[in-house]
C-alpha cells in the first residue's frame, strides 16, 4: 500500500550522499539539513563538520560525533561548502595530517535547538518546511527497506546501534502516520537514499531530535 504524502522536502536536497564505512552519519545529517535550508542546493563539508565535532567531543575519528557537539560546530565553527574540504571516504589513519584547509573563503553558521522526541513534534516542524535532525536506534530491518521504500518492523531496537538521519517529509498509510527520512548510505539505499518509517517503527527508536534555526 502506497503512502499518501502530506509534506515532502526532497526537492530542497541534492542526490543522497554516502558516508562509506566511517562513523560520520551525524556530520552528514547535520550538513544536509543545513544545506537544505539554504537557497539552492550546495553540499556543505561533512568532513569539516565531523572534524570539529570530534575535537569538541575530545574523541578520535573512529568514535563518531554527538549531536550536542555538532550543533555547536554549526553555531561557532561554521561550515564551508563541500568543495573547500571534500569528504574523505577511507578511515583516517594519519591523525597528524587530518587537518582542515587554511584560508577557507566561505563559512555558514546557523543556530540549532533540541526538540521533543515525539512524532508530533517532528511532524509539526516538517509542516513548516523545516527538516529535522533525528538520532535513533536501529534494528536489522532498517538496512533493507522494502520495494516501496518502507521500513515497518516489530523488531526491538538495538541500543548499541545508533544512527543520525534527516526527517524530510510525512504522510499517512492506512491511517498510520509515516515519516520520510534522508539517509547517508548513498542512492542505492531505499528510494534513492530515502525511506518511509512507520510511526510504530520510529516511535520506540527515537532518541534526541533537533532543528536548525537562524542563519547568521
Amino acid at each position: 500500500m502506497s503512502v499518501d504524502i502530506i509534506c515532502d522536502l526532497r526537492a530542497e536536497f541534492g542526490a543522497a550522499r554516502d558516508q562509506t564505512p566511517r562513523p560520520t552519519c551525524m556530520a552528514f545529517a547535520a550538513s544536509d539539513a543545513h544545506a537544505g535550508l539554504r537557497p539552492g542546493w550546495e553540499p556543505l563539508s561533512a568532513e569539516w563538520a565531523y572534524y570539529h565535532a570530534v575535537r569538541r567531543d575530545g574523541g578520535n575519528p573512529e568514535d563518531g560525533a554527538t549531536l550536542t557537539s555538532m550543533l555547536k560546530v554549526l553555531e561557532v565553527d561554521g561550515q564551508p561548502p563541500e568543495v573547500e574540504w571534500p569528504y574523505i571516504a577511507k578511515p583516517i589513519r594519519d591523525l597528524e595530517g587530518w587537518r582542515p584547509p587554511k584560508g577557507v573563503a566561505r563559512l555558514f553558521r546557523r543556530d540549532g535547538n533540541f526538540v521533543t522526541a515525539t512524532l508530533d513534534e517532528i511532524i509539526a516542524h516538517l509542516s513548516y518546511s523545516i527538516p529535522v535532525l533525528v538520532t535513533m536506534q536501529l534494528s536489522d530491518a532498517f538496512y533493507m527497506p522494502d520495494s516501496h521504500g518502507i521500513i515497518d518492523s516489530a523488531e526491538r531496537p538495538d541500543p548499541k546501534r545508533k544512527h543520525a538521519i534527516v526527517a524530510v517529509g510525512h504522510g499517512v498509510r492506512a491511517s498510520e502516520r509515516m515519516v520520510l527520512i534522508r539517509n547517508s548510505w548513498g542512492p542505492g539505499w531505499g528510494l534513492g537514499g530515502y525511506a518511509w518509517l512507520t510511526e510504530s517503527d520510529l516511535a520506540p527508536r527515537l532518541l534526541r531530535p533537533a532543528i536548525l534555526t537562524k542563519e547568521f
